[in-house]
């Protein structure tokens, strides 16, 4: 229904009330469909993005299809930097997502250009009808959602019908002139709309209006709509503000990528607006579809750049926000909102910190390695220093896990958060025992007792053997690959021959020549590295059959050493 047909506001008064109402009804429309797309999605939609990002091309996908869905590029970006936060999301895998929210986003200034409003208070009907009348659930939320829907078009509808009156005044015609004539301007002003009401849509959906009326030219209009990109992140820039450095980083990107964008466009806005003035010509009377041709014109065209830049941009943002992430911001990460909305999500920010103990886990081995062939203080170091990490890893995600409250005692939630506390103690327990080698080592080196080739073939072999394992033991529980961790257990059985082979050998030795100083410390050391593969065995064992640990408790047969 054409509002226009029924009356025409004639005072300053009115037109200001029915324009700034309308925007109101607008943003109350896509706040309300936003919120019940998200409650029908529930704790999918996040779980979607922080695992659909394995890739640049399936974050992009991800990012464009789930901001299609929400209608929010800057609700997509506050659920990145909030699972970014939780540390459900690297900085790198945001990037994919972040592009594609903005090519998503222009999903509803198509709407606009459709005569969908002809069918709005028909819509209004339908939606109060399922919310009010219905007991399911999911009917009522998507009678929400219809509602909100409808709403956001009759919002269009008053606003149009607000500012038609103004082409008729002179002081709006010789602004729209100075628009035209400054696109610098143009981008400020849309830049502070879309940073004022914090939303792209609402802004471009009021711009689609105004070009619709003709009281804009579309060389005052293009400047206004590459303005609105760069305001749209002011919402993200807000959200991560007191986040992780990697989560200030993604906001900080999608700045950079809208900036740069509006730029390149700025310096290419002659062949820009004449692409686009033919494209106005040829969709007729629909003008409002030159407004969505033109943005995702925009979004896309910048994605497809930055596909070729992106990387030099992630090292320009890595020098601004720079430093280590202090052992501190794991609290940050292990988001304790998680663990009533989404416990499936908890486990999932926990799981990724234990991936992230077990990275620190495996550089001790490392450094033990390379510790036992060169007597390096800062190796031995390095090994304590991740040893606190580990430590400190072990506290905080424990007391986390702790918190998570499965509905089920033999509940999937409850099952995987048996499997990430065992993991969490054997990945603790390996450490323990890479502080011991080291410690092993350097009571060797303070003795200077020989490095006979017999004890230092036999102990690097093993090392070298013991590195591959817990590469694939952290490979498989990072993927839950259960080929990789039937790898693993098959390895832990080779490496206890290997260790019964090689005390066989050392007692041989010993009876020849006698104990001497490397002697002392060689059985220990086996009996280290061997319980370092027991570790992974029950880490793997746990892949295999989540119920594997509590099986073995309850028999006594695991190994806790």
């Amino acid at each position: 229904m054409n509002l226009n047909s029924i009356f025409i506001p004639d005072t300053t008064f009115a037109i200001v009330s029915i324009v700034t109402g309308g925007l109101g009804l607008f943003l109350y429309g896509i706040n309300l469909m936003s919120d019940s797309l998200k409650k029908l999605a529930g704790s999918r939609m996040k779980a979607l993005i922080a695992k659909a990002t394995g890739t640049l091309f399936k974050g992009i996908l991800t990012g464009a299809a789930v901001t299609c869905l929400i209608q929010s590029s800057s609700a997509t970006t506050v659920i990145v930097v909030g699972l970014i936060s939780a540390g459900l999301m690297t900085f790198r895998q945001s990037i994919g997502v972040m592009m594609g929210a903005n090519i998503g986003t222009t999903v509803t200034s198509f709407l606009i250009g459709l005569k969908v409003s002809n069918y709005s208070f028909l819509l209004l009907a339908l939606g109060a009808v399922l919310y009010l009348f219905f007991k399911s659930k999911k009917l009522r939320e998507s009678g929400t959602l219809i509602f909100g829907f409808a709403i956001l078009f009759v919002g269009l509808e008053l606003m149009s019908l607000g500012l038609e009156p103004l082409t008729e005044k002179a002081w709006f015609e010789g602004a729209m002139v100075s628009l035209s004539r400054h696109p610098l301007l143009g981008v400020l002003v849309g830049s502070g709309l879309t940073a004022l009401i914090q939303s792209s849509s609402a802004s471009i959906g009021v711009l689609q209006q105004i070009f619709a009326t003709g009281a804009i030219s579309l060389e005052a209009a293009l400047p206004i709509l590459l303005g609105c990109n760069i305001g749209t992140t002011v919402t993200a820039l807000l959200s991560s503000l007191g986040a992780s450095r990697e989560a200030r980083k993604s906001a900080l990107f999608h700045l950079f990528f809208n900036f740069f964008g509006t730029v390149a466009f700025l310096i290419l806005l002659t062949p820009y607006t004449k692409l686009f003035q033919w494209a106005e010509i040829f969709l007729g009377e629909n003008n409002k579809l030159t407004i969505a041709f033109a943005h995702i014109f925009f979004n896309a065209l910048t994605t497809i750049l930055f596909l070729f830049i992106y990387r030099y941009l992630e090292k320009l943002i890595g020098r601004i926000i720079s430093g280590k992430a202090a052992p501190s911001e794991l609290v940050e990460k292990l988001n304790e909102s998680l663990l009533e909305k989404s416990p499936v999500l908890a486990l999932e920010s926990a799981k990724t910190q234990i991936m992230e103990m077990g990275g620190f886990t495996l550089d001790m081995l490392v450094s033990v390695k390379t510790y036992f062939n060169e007597d390096n203080e800062k190796l031995y170091q390095t090994v304590l220093d991740n040893e606190e990490k580990v430590d400190y890893y072990n506290h905080v995600i424990h007391d986390y896990l702790l918190k998570v409250r499965a509905e089920e005692a033999n509940g999937k939630v409850a099952v995987t958060q048996a499997v990430l506390m065992d993991a969490l103690q054997d990945l603790e327990r390996i450490a323990d025992h890479c502080v011991n080698l080291a410690e092993f080592f350097k009571s060797r080196y303070e003795m200077k007792a020989e490095n006979l080739p017999f004890y230092s073939e036999r102990i690097n072999h093993f090392l070298d053997r013991l590195t591959g394992q817990v590469q694939d033991t952290l490979q498989c529980f990072k993927t839950e690959n259960k080929e990789i961790a039937r790898k693993v257990v098959l390895s832990e059985g080779e490496i206890d021959k290997l260790e019964r082979k090689y005390r066989q050998e050392h007692l041989s030795v010993i009876g020849q020549s006698g104990a001497g100083a490397a002697d002392v410390f060689f059985a220990d050391i086996l009996s280290n590295l061997e319980r370092i593969s027991d570790h992974c065995d029950n880490i793997a064992r746990n892949i295999i059959d989540p119920h594997y640990l509590s099986q073995e408790i309850t028999k006594g047969k695991v190994f806790n050493d």
